[in-house]
């Protein structure tokens, strides 16, 4: 990428309010996440409360099993999102043709399994 000099300060002058942004977000989901878990799950399943630190942990556990909420979408781990263009283009040329062998090989299976 080439930089103009003035993008490149704007950049360096944006970088601490983006920082500053993530950790404040970052207390302000903590808070949500504990006052919903406080306000609802005693009462709807006979739980403990939990602190903030605990909620905040509970948001890196569901991070770290469900996978990540990128900007860039939910494919940016699988190199981009799938080539939509390239399966449509394959879809009107030989799709049609693919679909009718697959069923027709899925009815022969089914047919031998009968008899």
């Amino acid at each position: 990428m080439n930089f103009k000099p003035h993008e490149h300060r704007r950049m360096h002058f944006h970088m601490p309010f983006r920082i500053l942004f993530f950790v404040v977000m970052a207390f302000v989901i903590g808070a949500v996440v504990m006052l919903l878990w406080n306000a609802l799950i005693p009462t709807l399943f006979a739980l403990h409360t939990i602190t903030y630190w605990q909620a905040v942990g509970l948001l890196l556990l569901v991070r770290i099993l469900v996978g990540t909420h990128s900007p860039r979408g939910p494919f940016a781990r699988l190199g981009g999102r799938p080539a939509w263009r390239e399966y449509e283009q394959w879809w009107r040329e030989s799709g049609c043709d693919a679909y009718e062998q697959f069923t027709a090989a899925h009815r022969a299976k089914t047919e031998d399994k009968q008899i």
